[in-house]
């Protein structure tokens, strides 16, 4: 991956990773929701020319560029064979610590062929926090949205996050991301500001990064440069939902 999604993601209390199997012509066989045993560690030889991605018979990881609104922009096309391959990660073996790693050595230890940040839930007191089948917080607040991840890795946002939607959720919830707002819902790209309440520049023009899911079990990673990095300018939230969308 270019230097700029590892400066993007640089330290994180937990990160969301994405494995591939363990050898070319074995099937991918899904992966137990505990971190034992490890998940086998990606090989070299799968990594495409270029950065240009990954690609084994369990996933497939396309990497490419554009530059839009004078920044940047990486866009990363993931498909994998089954949803035990999409999970998260912490930097610390007690899942609420704030310890922080860099997304980079979390990848290495959790063997993922590609790893992004997650909600920095370990910095907060709310919302609805599960990570792989294990429930660590259940409590919802007004102006937070929240992605769950069930067991078929299908993505829902719950925009407002109420209690009872969460409730009558008909699946089962394998991970919940306490984040905001959810930038495309049903198609439709997030047009104003008043009702985010996440501190998180929603105005400012930041470096960014997003995922959605475009079929199943195929997703989009996007991440944009930001005023730190020299030629880009960044995005605000409103112009990073027009990008997704």
């Amino acid at each position: 991956m270019r230097s700029f999604l590892l400066r993007l993601i640089a330290l994180v209390c937990a990160a969301l990773c994405l494995l591939g199997a363990a050898a070319a012509e074995s099937a991918f066989a899904p992966v137990p929701w505990s971190d034992a045993p490890m998940p086998a560690a990606p090989r070299k030889e799968c990594y495409l020319p270029d950065n240009g991605g990954y690609h084994d018979d369990s996933i497939d990881v396309r990497v490419e560029t554009m530059r839009r609104d004078d920044t940047d922009i990486m866009l990363v096309y993931v498909t994998i064979a089954d949803p035990s391959q999409l999970r998260t990660g912490t930097a610390a073996p007690d899942a609420m610590s704030r310890r922080t790693a860099p997304v980079s050595a979390m990848a290495k230890h959790y063997n993922a062929v590609l790893a992004i940040n997650g909600d920095y839930f370990g910095f907060h007191s709310e919302g609805i926090v599960v990570r792989n089948t294990r429930t660590l917080r259940t409590q919802p607040r007004a102006g937070h949205d929240t992605l769950i991840i069930d067991e078929n890795g299908d993505f829902t946002i719950l925009s407002p996050t109420t209690r009872e939607a969460y409730e009558a959720f008909p699946g089962q919830v394998v991970h919940a991301f306490c984040f905001g707002p959810g930038l495309v819902i049903d198609g439709k790209a997030l047009e104003s500001l008043d009702d985010v309440h996440i501190d998180n520049g929603k105005a400012r023009k930041n470096q960014r990064i997003a995922i959605g899911q475009l079929s199943r079990l195929s997703y989009l990673i996007v991440a944009t440069e930001g005023p730190e990095n020299k030629g880009s300018v960044g995005f605000d939230l409103l112009q990073m939902a027009q990008l997704c969308k």
